[in-house]
């Protein structure tokens, strides 16, 4: 009758193939996501008001300018003239939003990273293992 130290060692092992493989392809592929996806571009938003509306005027990085029109109940805590950052996407500036973004590849990360800890620390328990 095998124990339970003789059933522990093949679980172990599948852990390890499993886990540790995967939870570090996930984490490769976050940090590309990371490096080469992550298109926002922070800019220096001014609030203004004239005859087309009120809104957000910013220059991106080749200095053109950008507007986004807004109504007047969406930026009542603001004064025309006020500067707010604004982050846009450099090829849609169409694309943006007032607060930061939240980072690619979020739940590629969390979800590598536990693959990744149960993987090692089911490598190290399987080498530990035999010795007892």
């Amino acid at each position: 009758m095998p124990t339970a130290l003789d059933m522990a060692g093949p679980i172990l092992e599948m852990l390890t193939w499993l886990c540790l493989p995967a939870g570090l392809m996930l984490l490769v592929y976050a940090g590309i996501l990371r490096r080469f996806v992550n298109p926002w571009t922070v800019a220096e938003g001014v609030v203004y008001s004239d005859a087309s509306g009120t809104g957000f005027r910013w220059f991106d990085d080749k200095y053109r300018i950008h507007h986004a029109p807004m109504s007047p109940h969406d930026i009542k805590d603001m004064a025309v003239g006020d500067t707010l950052p604004i982050y846009y996407h450099p090829k849609r500036p169409t694309q943006w939003q007032t607060a930061m973004p939240e980072a690619a590849g979020k739940t590629a990360v969390v979800v590598g990273r536990l693959l990744t800890g149960v993987g090692t620390v089911a490598l190290i328990v399987g080498f530990i293992l035999p010795m007892f």
